[in-house]
């Protein structure tokens, strides 16, 4: 009857010294239209065993790239830990890991949105006023500009713009 209780107090140990598997969402946390670079990043905390899935960091990272008028993104291969809690032995238990992407095609589909309605724009749309595609840029913008969206509520924006 002893060995029973011993039993699932060493299993209990294990999984609490290895920590368990934690699924992690990426988000976008930073970078720079005109550099064309997007961070991406996750959070871990002590005694987690992140588990990331790295197609989903590309997903956000070339939608953010084409609302910047890119084709796509692409990893620059690294990774940097921002680290936030330390154990007794100097290891990092909780931070931050960033991936850089590097947004690909030649930038230039994405005009800057303007105040005043370009010499190209149809005759019914009054001076001063956005055209269609230009209040789809500038709403595509905001979005990019929003930050801790998760990656459904980003797409499900993305797509209710998109698709007007």
């Amino acid at each position: 009857m002893r060995a029973i209780p011993l039993a699932l107090l060493a299993l209990a140990t294990v999984v609490a010294v290895t920590g368990c598997a934690t699924k992690k969402d990426f988000y976008a946390m930073g970078g720079s239209r005109a550099d064309g670079t997007v961070d991406m990043a996750y959070d871990f905390a002590p005694f987690e065993q992140p588990v990331v899935n790295r197609s989903q960091a590309q997903s956000i990272a070339k939608s953010k790239c084409q609302v910047w008028g890119y084709q796509d993104a692409e990893s620059f291969g690294g990774q940097q830990q921002n680290c936030h809690q330390f154990n007794g032995y100097g290891s990092c238990v909780a931070g931050q890991i960033v991936i850089k992407y590097q947004c690909i095609g030649d930038g230039a589909q994405a005009a800057p949105v303007s105040s005043f309605a370009p010499a190209a724009a149809s005759a019914a749309t009054p001076p001063g006023a956005l055209s269609r595609d230009q209040w789809k840029q500038q709403q595509l913008d905001q979005l990019s500009r929003e930050t801790g969206l998760s990656y459904e509520e980003y797409q499900r924006r993305y797509q209710k713009i998109v698709g007007q």
